[in-house]
């Protein structure tokens, strides 16, 4: 199974497409890549990151927004938390 998951990372596949042309369960190759990621001790990035919020001293707040990938998100004035989960999500 393990020879599986170092070819499929090997490949330009997704997880799906090598499954079907290796005519693998989908559910089966997610099982053993959970034991191979903790056999090799694989952690993954959490779903959720911290949001820290601090006030400026500027009369109008800015808020970023620091994605997991690096990508940063200004803004140059107040937005909701509703509308951040928004296009977050």
């Amino acid at each position: 199974m393990f020879d599986h998951i170092n070819r499929w990372q090997q490949s330009a596949l997704s997880q799906k497409q090598y499954c079907v042309e290796n005519n693998i369960a989908y559910y089966v190759f997610h099982y053993w890549y959970k034991r191979y990621r903790d056999e090799h001790g694989i952690n993954h990035s959490p779903s959720f990151i911290q949001m820290n919020v601090q006030s400026s001293a500027s009369s109008s707040p800015v808020v970023e927004l620091v994605l997991v990938d690096g990508t940063r998100l200004l803004f140059h004035q107040h937005v909701s938390s509703d509308y951040l989960k928004s296009i977050i999500s």
